[in-house]
């Protein structure tokens, strides 16, 4: 979701202008932060949009969309394995 910049720029004033008309160090401190956070999500609006995403392979891209077939894992065949010393029982108890 893409935020304009001048919703932002709008919020930013509202929060600076709370901040200067806060009572409290504590409600100035809040506003501060509301208008440092709300800096961060422009600074990261603008660098998303700048760069397009790169992938580094193109098998990272086909895993990514649904395009690669996912292996399924390896099955021993369900049967049970034999040992030596029989330690491979029917319960999960049994050494």
């Amino acid at each position: 979701m893409t935020v304009s910049n001048q919703a932002l720029f709008a919020k930013m004033e509202q929060e600076l202008n709370l901040a200067k008309a806060a009572s409290s160090e504590q409600d100035k401190q809040l506003h501060l932060h509301g208008l440092a956070v709300l800096i961060d999500v422009m600074r990261d609006q603008e660098t998303s949009s700048a760069k397009p995403a790169s992938f580094s392979s193109s098998m990272e891209y086909q895993a990514m969309t649904g395009e690669l077939p996912i292996a399924k894992p390896a099955t021993l065949g369900g049967g049970k394995i034999e040992t030596e010393d029989g330690s491979n029982g029917d319960s999960l108890l049994d050494f």
